[in-house]
């Protein structure tokens, strides 16, 4: 049941066997690292391979430390070893190992000291078998002071390297990572093994105890040995942390695309130039149409164009002033100057700058982009009130044209404050019943009656009284809202519609508007389906209506779904109709029913440019065998050109203005209507 380890060996292989254990030591630890770091997917039964054979790698790698540290350090004594306790100690050290990574792998990596105590005491623990397998020929003593001080190099160590090896070993962090981890384990583990030696006694008689050493040096030659270690071991750590917090400092604030600082970056920048009285300015420059470029080319040539445009904004920056790379398309310079007049020269200098044509892979393309500033202290006098100041600046911009120039105001500051009052309270005005419905008449001019309605929605704000569908409709489509909004508006639309039905008011076709929203929500058919199955509402009493810029879109999106609801029945018309993206030439392949003429041409309907374009809708329509419907009509001259081109079916205010369901039902409106 023992094995006899052979004695008589030289100084010169005892020194070889010490740098044989410390290479043991740091390869097996580096092993241990690179197994346990490897990735195994989402499949738990290889990432449980990976931790038992990092395991192993680790508890073999520590038991031939302990053994080759034992073989180097005595010069008098044969060693035996009882197999079964050697066994047990191999078991207890990988056993350790593997809760430890297990441990590790579910923790937050800082938080290393419970998986580094595990290994450590399992480290100890073999260490105190392997001694006590040394038994019976020989009797060991131990010193507590050296041995506990041993137990302490190995803890340090363990989750020092944990630490290392958890919060740098991530995808942004270095190839260094491993090995100076793997440096940490495996110093601690050759340390903590000589330490062990140094406490151990051998006495064969049970009599005399001999220290298990060369020159049989005191505790405090070897404490001080030890203390030098597990400072090395501390000073290597503290190093590389410093250096890879350093490293990941640049990668967390600097753009990788641009080269800029980035977001991350600015609090720090913008509050020590506030401290030093060297922020007179922020300047927050957007791309115009960016997406659209992104969406039509693809991210490559979208990225390719930030470049270049970062590249020209950054050929326009002073010495002294940090520009960064903010959110997607957009940059801030931070800067001292709070001249207006300057200001607005130099950055209108930027945006010619950058509307320039960009030659991209053969490709021409041209961008233009739109600015807001806020000076220090007008504007603000901190960091986050200047920025929210120039971010309203810049979407005004936005708002009122595109590639310009705008100072923040006070009268932008109330458009803003207001907006987000309006999307705070949007979020909470369809569960507190504050939306309502109005129903404005769609006119057979020919038949002289009611031909549909168009249902449009409308918001009782507690405070502010009725809100502008202009105002929070955007704000709805912009939070997603307009989604949730537009599912109830079809279940109740159907309701009233149903109801009418029953009671004989009205057998009419009811329009609900739709928004882009929904299309990219691929929830059209699903809300239209619920709708007229709960309301038990027929299919062509309901009609969609869609713009041409939600038709152009995502053509293969919108035109899927349209067929979908035209399945149930669903008539689908096409609103302002002429105004939005070019849909002429493909109008034959949407599914709609109806062509609305917006109001805009009706409106103008006396011009005869106008007449022309009406004339020229209505044509299309006859040919496609399409609907049509005339908005916006507003007097009897207006009505009677468009009856005279074709149109008999009518929308606006010389009909009907959009009034409560209760209104409708009572039927003033019919008489002015019919010209009674």
């Amino acid at each position: 049941m023992t094995s006899v380890l052979a004695t008589g060996l030289t100084e010169n292989w005892n020194g070889i066997l010490v740098i044989l254990s410390l290479l043991a030591a740091l390869v097996s630890a580096y092993l241990g690292f690179d197994l346990a770091g490897r990735k195994a997917g989402n499949r738990n039964s290889a990432k449980r391979l990976n931790r038992a054979a990092a395991s192993l790698v680790l508890g073999l790698g520590a038991w031939l430390v302990h053994v080759m540290s034992l073989v180097s350090y005595h010069r008098r004594f044969t060693l035996e070893y009882n197999r079964i306790w050697s066994l047990a100690a191999i078991a207890v050290v990988c056993l350790s190992a593997y809760i430890m990574l297990a441990l590790f792998q579910r923790q937050k990596p800082v938080s290393s000291r419970l998986s580094g105590v595990v290994f450590g005491l399992g480290l100890s623990v073999m260490t105190l078998l392997g001694t006590y397998a040394l038994r019976p020929s020989l009797f060991v003593r131990v010193d507590p002071e050296i041995g506990g001080f041993a137990v302490a190099i190995v803890l340090v160590a363990c989750y020092f390297s944990l630490y290392v090896f958890g919060n740098f070993g991530g995808p942004s962090g270095f190839g260094l990572s491993k090995p100076v981890a793997a440096l940490i384990l495996g110093s601690g583990l050759f340390g903590m093994q000589y330490a062990a030696l140094g406490a151990l006694s051998i006495d064969t008689v049970r009599s005399t105890a001999v220290p298990l050493s060369y020159k049989e040096l005191p505790s405090s030659y070897f404490v001080a040995g030890m203390s030098a270690l597990v400072a090395a071991i501390l000073a290597i750590a503290w190093i590389f942390m410093v250096f890879e917090r350093r490293a990941l400092r640049q990668i967390v604030y600097k753009d990788p695309l641009t080269g800029l600082r980035n977001r991350y970056a600015l609090p720090e920048e913008a509050d020590r130039r506030l401290s030093e009285e060297r922020l007179g300015s922020m300047v927050l420059i957007n791309l115009d149409r960016f997406k659209v470029i992104n969406d039509t080319l693809g991210r490559d040539f979208g990225d390719r164009l930030l470049m270049h445009a970062a590249q020209r904004i950054r050929t326009r920056t002073f010495e002294g002033e940090a520009l960064f790379r903010m959110d997607g398309d957009e940059f801030l310079l931070l800067g001292k100057e709070n001249d207006a007049s300057a200001l607005l020269h130099r950055v209108n200098r930027m945006l010619g700058e950058i509307s320039h044509p960009y030659m991209i892979e053969g490709n021409e393309l041209y961008i233009t982009a739109s600015a807001g500033i806020s000076l220090f202290p007008e504007h603000g006098r901190d960091r986050a009130a200047l920025l929210k100041a120039a971010d309203a600046a810049m979407y005004q911009a936005k708002s009122s044209g595109k590639d310009k120039t705008v100072f923040f105001n006070a009268g932008i500051g109330g458009q803003l404050s207001r907006k987000m009052e309006l999307e705070k309270d949007l979020r909470l005005a369809l569960e507190h019943r504050q939306f309502f419905i109005v129903y404005q008449p769609k006119w057979d001019a020919a038949a002289g009656r009611e031909a549909g309605f168009e249902a449009l929605l409308r918001w009782r704000h507690p405070t502010k009284g009725i809100v502008s569908p202009g105002e929070f409709i955007p704000i709805a489509e912009e939070t997603g809202l307009i989604v949730q909004m537009t599912r109830w508006m079809l279940v109740e639309v159907c309701k009233q519609n149903k109801r009418w039905h029953d009671e004989g008011r009205f057998r009419v076709c009811i329009s609900v508007n739709m928004s882009y929203r929904v299309f990219e929500s691929m929830t059209l058919f699903d809300m239209v389906d619920s709708a007229l199955r709960f309301s038990g509402l027929s299919g062509p009493m309901l009609e969609l209506e869609i713009t041409e810029s939600i038709a152009m879109k995502n053509m293969d999106i919108t035109l899927s779904q349209l067929q979908q609801v035209r399945k149930l029945g669903v008539h689908v018309s096409m609103d302002d109709f002429g105004t939005g993206h070019s849909s002429l030439g493909r109008l034959d392949e949407i599914p709609v029913d109806t062509l609305k003429i917006d109001q805009s041409f009706v409106k103008s309907s006396n011009l005869a440019s106008k007449q022309a374009l009406i004339s020229g809708i209505i044509g299309i329509a006859r040919l496609l065998d399409l609907e049509v419907v005339a908005e916006g009509v507003e007097t009897r001259e207006q009505a009677e050109f468009l009856l005279s081109k074709g149109c008999r079916l009518m929308q606006g205010y010389y009909y009907g203005r959009p009034m409560p369901p209760e209104e409708a039902e009572a039927g003033a409106w019919r008489v002015n209507a019919s010209g009674e």
